[in-house]
């Protein structure tokens, strides 16, 4: 173990919420600065417009084109309940990233289709992902991050969590 790192085996639930914690204080901090580059740049669809979970759905939508890909869908793959997930996808809509259309076999099914301006923000988001993924990993081992995964999905079954 490296010196100065504090090993605290006594309260999982503690340890999670300084972990979201300085997750939440990443991505503000990033935020604020992405935002400061675009309003230097004056460009309206500059990286600091798409944050956190915006990024994982456009994602989520671009490898799934093709398919049919419904607000359910986003609600179990990202574990929102469904008045969060229905803000959410409204919230994509009006920034024009989105677009809900029926589709035939079922009228009261809207399923969800990227813009041609979310998919022009497709190698920024990987970009901003990978950075991201890359901060995450590092000093850590891949048998750390495989036991590290592997615990995690431990923790959401023993918390009833259906994504896992």
């Amino acid at each position: 173990m490296d010196e100065g790192v504090k090993m605290n085996t006594g309260n999982i639930g503690t340890e999670l919420r300084e972990l979201n914690i300085s997750l939440l204080r990443y991505v503000a901090k990033n935020k604020a600065k992405d935002k400061a580059d675009c309003d230097a740049n004056d460009n309206q669809d500059h990286p600091g417009k798409l944050h956190g979970l915006q990024i994982w759905v456009i994602d989520y939508l671009i490898k799934h084109q093709g398919e049919d890909v419904f607000q359910r869908d986003l609600e179990k793959e990202f574990v929102m309940r469904r008045p969060t997930a229905t803000t959410f996808i409204k919230k994509l809509e009006q920034g024009g990233l989105i677009r809900r259309e029926t589709v035939a076999y079922d009228a009261r099914l809207k399923k969800l289709i990227l813009t041609d301006k979310a998919l022009g923000m497709q190698e920024m988001m990987m970009e901003r992902k990978k950075t991201f993924e890359t901060v995450l990993r590092a000093d850590l081992s891949e048998d750390e991050i495989r036991q590290f995964v592997a615990t995690i999905q431990k923790i959401k079954r023993n918390l009833g969590g259906e994504h896992v």
